[in-house]
């Protein structure tokens, strides 16, 4: 059997795994469902292993299929990587942190404000998981719960609680704290629709034993973690936000808790590597940096 690497077979693999069908393999490809599963049979006969289980609606990688997946696709995304450094040169970013709104700039960037060396990084912010690592040049992605993302190396950053926060002008007229400002008072965040548990006033209240549930219609409405935080800032009413995403404001005294973190949230956030068999050494200190605990 000849020992030379079929790259149209594993090229038709890596986009199978990544998509879940040969279906939509072979449209990104623009070749014939078929062809893919001739790919697909053919590295399934030169290395002895089976590598998918086919579904009647898609195909799960098999174990041999999960630790293939990690080499070929970090494989392609260094050759992208390769040619994008030939094309951007001396521009090209020593590394590139996707991250989902907000948490770039509640946690993220204070966070590289603390690392000696940052220069050379690009942030992109995206809310929709799964991003593609080697389109973009992605080499960190840094989102809530990892599980659009099964085959990658993925380390847990922080599993947050609530915690309700307002501006010390704001806080000092509330005697009771959190649990009696007024529904006109409290700004609610919209998590959006890829939330399945999005985290509210009512489940704070219910996490603390209390039978309140705020009328949302009263207070202040907005649709980001972010601009919740600079509401707040500005006075005009109590945020909750994620506990760790808070940190920041609240070491630099322009928010302060006016009530205990409670309703813990579902999924931790994460950090996910681009698939490959090692980081770039430029990569590697902004990891590590990262996974210090906040």
């Amino acid at each position: 059997m000849s020992d030379r690497l079929p790259l149209n077979a594993l090229q038709a693999f890596e986009t199978a795994a990544r998509s879940g069908s040969f279906a939509a393999a072979a449209q990104a490809l623009g070749v014939t469902a078929t062809a893919v599963s001739q790919h697909i049979r053919q590295l399934e006969a030169q290395f002895g292993k089976q590598l998918f289980l086919r579904r009647a609606n898609g195909v799960d990688l098999t174990d041999a299929g999960r630790d293939l997946f990690l080499r070929v696709s970090g494989a392609f995304g260094e050759l992208a990587e390769a040619a994008a450094h030939l094309k951007t040169a001396a521009s090209r970013p020593r590394v590139v942190i996707s991250v989902i709104p907000s948490v770039s700039e509640l946690w993220l960037l204070p966070q590289l404000a603390r690392l000696a060396v940052r220069h050379g990084a690009q942030i992109i912010e995206d809310s929709h998981d799964p991003v593609d690592f080697s389109a973009k040049g992605i080499d960190l992605r840094i989102t809530y719960g990892a599980a659009a993302y099964p085959h990658q190396p993925v380390e847990v950053l922080f599993h947050d609680r609530m915690l309700p926060v307002a501006a010390p002008a704001v806080a000092r007229g509330l005697p009771e704290g959190a649990a009696g400002a007024t529904d006109a008072l409290l700004i609610h965040t919209a998590w959006g629709p890829t939330y399945a548990n999005p985290q509210s006033w009512a489940g704070w209240h219910e996490a603390m034993g209390s039978p309140r549930r705020p009328d949302v219609g009263k207070g202040l409405a907005v649709d980001r973690l972010v601009i919740a935080a600079t509401a707040a800032r500005q006075g005009l009413g109590v945020a909750l936000l994620p506990e760790t995403l808070a940190a920041a404001d609240l070491a630099r005294g322009t928010l302060v808790a006016v009530g205990p973190a409670a309703a813990r949230m579902p999924l931790p956030y994460v950090m996910v590597a681009r698939p490959a068999a090692r980081l770039r050494p430029s990569v590697e200190p902004i990891w590590q940096h990262l996974l210090q605990r906040p």
